[in-house]
């Protein structure tokens, strides 16, 4: 059995850790002080930007290096052990390694494509259009709209038109993401990308080998579980689960949200199965 000092979690946020409705993370915050005491660290990855997952790290009492806007960027905290590594630069208070692409770059791509397709930016949206949307808050909505390296669009069109979209982002050096709300318009990076960052430089540090759980519910977190030694596939009451494609045991939540996080992360330690 693996020691369980050796193993990181890496989880999505909205519709996993977090109420897809309220954005509580009840009861899956019960479980945080007991990772804590066995050294396992909670790694956010999200596509939430640098505000909100402020906010957020804030209310879970998260110290942790995290992921914004879809494996776009990995903030670190400067008393964190790798917060030295090269190629990091310093901005909010934090250091930060980038993976995607400035957010110019994406809305004049973005503005090229809007005759053709018909779909809605959320950072074109008023602030009371957004609240209906995405059930924010006005202050979260402000935060939300905070992008830096993506552009979340509201779709409009049918799926032959997403497919198109998809096929000429790609070739323009972008990539779309389902999201549970929003298709993510975004560099060529993904929530994979971040996590295999973050553990490489973990492994560096420590000489050792971790072993990583992910925990997910959308599209854009099948690459993040695929890479993990032990995926979670949190059920959702608005879709699906998504594809996987992985030689690992997926475990598949029976309860939706912060409530599946709470039951997958609770089997470790009953079963001890890691």
């Amino acid at each position: 059995m693996e020691p369980m000092k050796d193993l990181i979690i890496f989880t999505d946020l909205d519709g996993s850790l977090l109420d897809s409705e309220s954005y509580t993370a009840s009861p899956a915050d019960m479980l945080f002080g007991l990772l804590d005491s066995h050294g396992i660290p909670v790694i956010f990855n999200s596509s939430k930007t640098f505000p909100e997952m402020i906010k957020i790290r804030r209310l879970t009492d998260n110290h942790q290096p995290f992921v914004v806007e879809n494996g776009s960027a990995v903030y670190v905290p400067l008393d964190h052990e790798i917060a030295a590594t090269e190629g990091l630069e310093s901005v909010y208070g934090y250091r930060r390694y980038v993976l995607g692409q400035e957010r110019e770059q994406i809305q004049s791509f973005m503005r090229s494509m809007q005759a053709e397709f018909r779909f809605r930016p959320l950072t074109e949206m008023s602030e009371a259009e957004c609240m209906r949307v995405t059930g924010l808050t006005r202050s979260d909505v402000l935060m939300a709209q905070k992008r830096e390296f993506s552009e979340p669009l509201l779709w409009h069109d049918n799926d032959d038109a997403l497919n198109r979209l998809a096929t000429k982002s790609a070739a323009a050096g972008f990539c779309l993401v389902m999201g549970g709300r929003f298709v993510h318009l975004m560099g060529s990076t993904d929530k994979n990308f971040a996590q295999r960052w973050l553990l490489n430089q973990l492994r560096l540090i420590h000489g050792k080998d971790f072993k990583v759980m992910a925990l997910g519910d959308s599209e854009n977190d099948a690459q993040m579980l695929a890479d993990a030694d032990y995926p979670v596939l949190i059920r959702s009451d608005k879709h699906g689960f998504p594809e996987i494609k992985t030689k690992a045991s997926i475990y598949r939540t029976t309860l939706t949200g912060p409530s599946g996080w709470h039951e997958a992360v609770q089997r470790i330690f009953s079963h001890q199965l890691i």
